[in-house]
């Protein structure tokens, strides 16, 4: 099922898909079909956009970072290591948020054509009657699963984002609310719904999917450097989410599965005592869980 749906540039309706589309509300002539080559070309303005999209939403001040590790490689140059404060923290929690919100906005613009196309249909949002709720939280439970046997078989070792965690209930209420409040809805719309698409109509199905997972999973590197475990539970996750929008060609089943993916371990967060937050979290997810399902006490 193809998630890309085509929309009048003029009057924003939607279009029935195929070659000589016609919009009645236009001149006939305006949708003749364009050549190979014009076709090419709005496919790459079309990624080029998503790109943007993805940069401000947090691309850009990643691939920053990126370059400047790059550089000090290079230069065999060592930055003498500096722990972060609470405070620190607490303020690229909120500039994390405020990216967020800007990559939301530019979403819209480009989505919508500055206002000319509406954005939820375009993104494709709604569900499928092959999909329904008890399936997305069938399979976040199953990525809590992965995630809690590749720490268990695979190399882990204390990662940015738990030496955070350990700062307080302050820094801890602030990831759950990202983890809930915007990171499934924001996040979602950027990769599954306008980079999927855009790459989808460029390379194809298979190769979006490819490119999708490694680039929603590449943002996540940073704050899970050092555990192959957690890394290879994002690439999971990534890689399923992604299957999901291309299987389903509607964005709204990624969101409620990465929703209560992340509602489980923000839940863990704030319900898991202290001690076992410090010594044993996944142990700690795993008693959350059960008592999420009202099978523990």
């Amino acid at each position: 099922m193809s998630s890309i749906v085509y929309f009048c540039p003029t009057c924003g309706r939607a279009l029935a898909p195929g070659p000589g589309e016609r919009c009645p509300q236009c001149a006939p002539t305006f949708h003749s079909e364009p050549t190979t080559t014009t076709q090419s070309e709005a496919k790459w303005v079309d990624l080029f956009w998503a790109f943007i999209v993805w940069g401000v939403s947090g691309g850009f001040v990643l691939l920053l970072g990126y370059g400047l590790r790059l550089i000090l490689w290079l230069s065999n140059t060592r930055l003498q290591e500096v722990q972060p404060t609470k405070r620190i923290v607490i303020l690229d929690l909120a500039l994390t948020f405020l990216m967020q919100i800007a990559g939301l906005g530019a979403a819209w613009l480009v989505v919508t054509r500055i206002g000319r196309r509406p954005f939820w249909r375009t993104l494709g949002w709604g569900w499928t009657p092959q999909f329904k709720l008890v399936h997305a939280i069938g399979l976040a439970f199953l990525m809590i699963g992965v995630a809690i046997l590749s720490e268990r078989v695979l190399p882990h070792q204390e990662t940015d984002l738990e030496k955070y965690l350990k700062m307080g209930m302050a820094v801890r209420l602030m990831v759950a609310a990202l983890a809930v409040a915007t990171a499934p809805l924001i996040e979602e719309i950027v990769y599954r719904g306008v980079i999927y698409s855009s790459a989808e109509g460029l390379m194809g199905k298979g190769a979006a999917v490819i490119f999708v997972t490694l680039l929603f999973a590449l943002v996540h590197v940073p704050q899970y450097w050092g555990s192959v475990a957690s890394i290879v539970a994002i690439l999971s996750l990534s890689l399923v989410l992604t299957l999901l929008r291309a299987w389903t060609g509607k964005l709204l089943p990624c969101v409620a599965t990465h929703l209560v993916f992340n509602g489980i371990q923000a839940a863990f967060l704030l319900l898991a005592p202290e001690q076992a937050l410090n010594s044993q979290p996944k142990q700690a997810v795993i008693t959350v869980i059960w008592r999420i399902l009202g099978l523990g006490e």
